[in-house]
């Protein structure tokens, strides 16, 4: 005969191990890689200026039209920079509403968390964590999740002027007369300054931290 209760535990183990692949892997293909160095051109020795090596009358460098002959390079775009202590702030107020996977609050709780992401990162959140799939597994093992956070710490700013928040926690998963599970949890966020303000761009499994 089949063991129901056996048959519960094994389900929700499943559970467990493909929130554990989804929630503590790395979710999306955002790559937290610092921007490239910019190429250093070296300066054009004074001989290759000479009209004898390179065949052209010499430009006067400080003569009329010299303006015109030399444009004025375009000025970089300003980077926009996240501030450190918001973005913590900001992770701090978020945390609670994505790890609540409860059912009966979870559906409400993850829309409200992807309220704050990037639309690429909020794509990726929707196709590879919080899909249809996921919702209805978690309403119907009736299972209810907390999120106990040990560490959320701030690093120092990209140089791109995104910042990336570190945290660390313990995710507790129980279903009701079946007993719980807990795993410590080490996650990094990316956060970006966007025109809409502070925004979630990336999440990857923490390594060692600062």
């Amino acid at each position: 005969m089949f063991d129901y209760q056996a048959g519960e535990k094994y389900r929700m183990t499943l559970i467990m191990v493909g929130l554990a692949g989804l929630l503590a892997g790395i979710f999306f293909a955002v790559l937290l890689m610092p921007t490239p160095e910019p190429v250093r051109r070296r300066p054009i020795p004074a001989y290759m200026r000479n009209p004898d090596v390179t065949g052209r009358p010499e430009i006067s460098q400080a003569g009329p039209g010299a303006a015109e002959a030399m444009p004025t390079p375009a000025a970089a775009p300003p980077v926009a920079i996240a501030d450190p202590t918001v973005a913590r702030t900001l992770i701090e107020q978020w945390l609670p509403l994505a790890w609540d996977l409860s059912a009966g609050t979870a559906a409400e709780s993850q829309e409200k968390a992807i309220a704050y992401m990037t639309k690429e990162c909020a794509d990726a959140y929707r196709h590879n964590i919080w899909n249809p799939e996921l919702a209805k597994q978690i309403s119907e093992a009736g299972l209810h999740s907390s999120f106990q956070a040990a560490r959320v710490e701030a690093g120092e700013l990209q140089p791109d002027g995104s910042v990336v928040v570190f945290v660390d926690g313990t995710q507790i998963l129980s279903v009701p007369g079946k007993g719980s599970q807990s795993r410590p949890v080490k996650l990094e966020y990316l956060i970006r300054q966007t025109p809409e303000g502070l925004r979630i761009a990336g999440i990857s499994e923490g390594g060692n931290g600062m």
